[in-house]
């Protein structure tokens, strides 16, 4: 009961932080798809920016009458807007669950698990980029000559796990794996659980 006391009260400072820091957050991982987008697909994508909390997807292409058209022909660049905050709601998640337990060494092992969840984050930025090009261009993007294009069911499925799975799922495997030996967890799992972690969590202190 205080663990989840304590999960909830940190969840709002958290997800506070957060929601003023997202723009900020999202930068280094912005920047490193930007570099993947315009390398793999360099006649497509002119790149990906940061705008307020959200992110531009800009194409190589302009708009005239809802269709993508050659930007010769168009008075403005067609983009799209992204929402990485879909990726990143992990880490707030991730920080309640990890400060709510009870543990010896704070910092480390908090900076590694950001980093996993960060890196996570990033790669689902990329796949978001895919399948906002696979839906507005279509054909424009999908069948690109003399470039490897992941399939639609492959960029609809990694698009969907990243989105819906990861940014929940994630976190609370690597609270449980940094958790593994706490005295809360192994009262979580059960008094013979418990007894055992305990003891080799005192012998490993001795």
């Amino acid at each position: 009961r205080q663990f989840l006391l304590y999960v909830f009260v940190l969840l709002v400072p958290c997800f506070v932080l957060w929601s003023v820091g997202s723009g900020s957050l999202q930068t280094p991982a912005v920047g490193l798809v930007h570099l993947t987008l315009t390398h793999w697909f360099p006649d497509i994508v002119n790149g990906l920016f940061t705008y307020g909390a959200n992110a531009l997807l800009m194409t190589e292409f302009g708009e005239q009458g809802g269709q993508p058209v050659a930007l010769a022909e168009a008075s403005h660049r067609l983009g799209f807007q992204l929402n990485p905050r879909i990726l990143t709601y992990s880490m707030p998640f991730y920080t309640a669950l990890y400060f709510a337990t009870p543990r010896d060494n704070y910092l480390a092992n908090y900076l590694w698990g950001l980093l996993i969840l960060y890196a996570l984050a990033t790669f689902g930025l990329l796949w978001l980029c895919l399948k906002e090009l696979m839906v507005n261009l279509g054909g424009l993007f999908m069948e690109q000559p003399g470039v490897v294009v992941p399939g639609t069911n492959l960029i609809g499925l990694l698009y969907q796990f990243n989105v819906l799975v990861l940014p929940t799922l994630a976190p609370a495997a690597v609270w449980l794996w940094q958790s593994k030996d706490s005295p809360l967890l192994a009262e979580m799992l059960g008094p013979r659980r418990g007894e055992c972690v305990q003891e080799q969590t005192e012998g490993n202190r001795v």
